[in-house]
C-alpha cells in the first residue's frame, strides 16, 4: 500500500510504501486506459514521510514527525539514490493535514484547524508563510495544484471541489474564487492517494493558457530560430500532453498534420496542432483554456516526435514564438494579430 505520492512529470511518479522504500513508477500515458511502462525502480529507503510533493523545477519536498525536508532531483526519471539528494531540513512544526505544490519552490497546505497556507522557500533554504484563509479548508484529505493559481480539493467522500486564485503571486487568498456550487464531481475521487504535476497550467488573464507542461521543454528551445515561414516546432517526447490555447471550437485535420487538431476562438482566429499521436475531444468540442486536446506523437509528414503549432488569421498565418514565450512566462501575450507573417527566425 503507497504511503506519499509525488508527481515528478507527465508519465513519471515517486511513490512510498509502509516500509519507507521509494519507488519510481513510469505511466504509459498514450493509452486509454491506466498501465505502467515497466515494473517499479526502487530508488532507495529510510523514505518515512508522509508527504511527499515534487515543486516541477527540482525539488521534492517531504514531511515526517512536522519537519519539512527538501532534496534536489537530478533526473527526470531517477534511477537510483544518486539522483535524489542533498538532503536539506526546511524547518520544523509543518503539522499538515494535506501538502501540495503550486510551483517553484512554493507550496500550498491546509490544517486539521481549517486554515490555507502557502509557503515560499528561499534558496538559502528560509522559508516564509502566509494564511491564504482562516477558516473552512479542514474538510478536504487531500489538495492538489496544477499551478496556475488553481486548487483543488478532495473531502473524505469522495468529492472534488476546484478553486481558482485570481492572483497566486499576492501571497493573499482575499481573491480566491469558491466554486462550490459547481464542483468537480460529488464524489467518485476515491483515490488513496493524489497527485498533480506542478506548474503546468496557467491562466493568464483568463483568456489564455500555455500549450506544454511547463516541464516538457526549457524555454531556450521557444526562442530557438526554427522556420522560415510563420509555424513553430517543439521537439517533445511522443505522449506529451498538449493543451488547448484559448478558449474555443475543436476540429481534426489531417493529410500532412497526421492526427491535427484546429482550434478556432471566437473572433476567428484558428491555432493548428499537428502530428498527434491522440485526439482527445472530439470535432465540434468547445474548449476552455488550458483544456486536454490530445498527446504529441511523429504522424503525418513528420521526420520525429513534435508538436507543430501555427495560428492562422484569414488563412494567413503568423508566427506563435512571442505569444509561446509570453504564456511560459506567466505574462500578458500579444495579440494574434500583431505577431509577424514574415516566419520564426530571432
Amino acid at each position: 500500500m503507497p504511503r506519499a505520492l509525488a508527481t515528478l512529470n507527465f508519465n513519471t511518479v515517486l511513490a512510498t510504501d509502509a516500509s519507507g522504500t521509494l519507488y519510481r513508477i513510469d505511466v504509459k500515458t498514450n493509452n486509454l486506459s491506466l498501465a505502467l511502462m515497466s515494473a517499479p525502480t526502487a530508488i532507495g529507503t529510510g523514505w518515512t514521510h508522509d508527504k511527499l510533493v515534487y515543486d516541477g523545477h527540482g525539488h521534492l519536498y517531504g514531511t515526517a514527525g512536522g519537519v519539512l525536508l527538501q532534496y534536489l532531483v537530478s533526473q527526470p526519471k531517477p534511477a537510483g539514490s544518486e539522483h535524489i539528494g542533498q538532503r536539506r531540513e526546511i524547518g520544523t512544526g509543518f503539522v499538515l493535514k494535506a501538502l501540495a505544490s503550486t510551483g517553484d519552490d512554493r507550496l500550498l497546505a491546509n490544517t486539521e484547524d481549517g486554515r490555507l497556507l502557502e509557503y515560499r522557500i528561499s534558496d538559502a533554504g528560509t522559508w516564509t508563510s502566509s494564511q491564504l484563509a482562516a477558516a473552512n479548508w479542514s474538510g478536504f484529505s487531500k489538495l492538489v495544484s496544477p499551478g496556475g493559481g488553481f486548487y483543488y480539493g478532495v473531502t473524505a467522500a469522495g468529492g472534488m471541489y476546484w478553486y481558482q486564485d485570481l492572483n497566486p503571486d499576492d501571497s493573499s487568498g482575499s481573491d480566491i474564487i469558491y466554486h462550490n456550487d459547481d464542483p468537480v464531481d460529488l464524489s467518485g475521487w476515491t483515490q488513496t492517494l493524489l497527485s498533480a504535476e506542478a506548474d503546468t497550467a496557467s491562466c493568464v488573464g483568463r483568456q489564455y493558457a500555455y500549450v506544454l507542461p511547463h516541464s516538457a521543454v526549457s524555454r531556450g528551445e521557444l526562442d530557438d530560430p526554427h522556420h522560415d515561414y510563420s509555424a513553430i516546432d517543439i521537439q517533445v517526447p511522443t505522449g506529451t500532453p498538449v493543451y488547448a490555447v484559448t478558449r474555443g471550437t475543436v476540429g481534426h485535420i489531417d493529410g500532412g498534420f497526421g492526427n491535427g487538431i484546429t482550434l478556432t476562438d471566437g473572433n476567428g482566429v484558428t491555432y493548428i496542432y499537428g502530428h498527434l499521436d491522440s485526439r482527445g475531444v472530439a470535432a465540434g468540442t468547445t474548449v476552455t483554456p488550458g483544456q486536454y486536446l490530445g498527446e504529441s506523437g511523429n504522424t503525418g509528414q513528420s521526420t520525429g516526435p513534435h508538436l507543430h503549432f501555427e495560428i492562422r488569421i484569414g488563412g494567413v498565418k503568423h508566427c506563435p514564438q512571442r505569444l509561446l514565450l509570453a504564456l511560459y512566462d506567466g505574462a500578458t501575450p500579444p495579440a494574434p494579430s500583431s505577431l509577424p507573417t514574415s516566419g520564426c527566425s530571432y
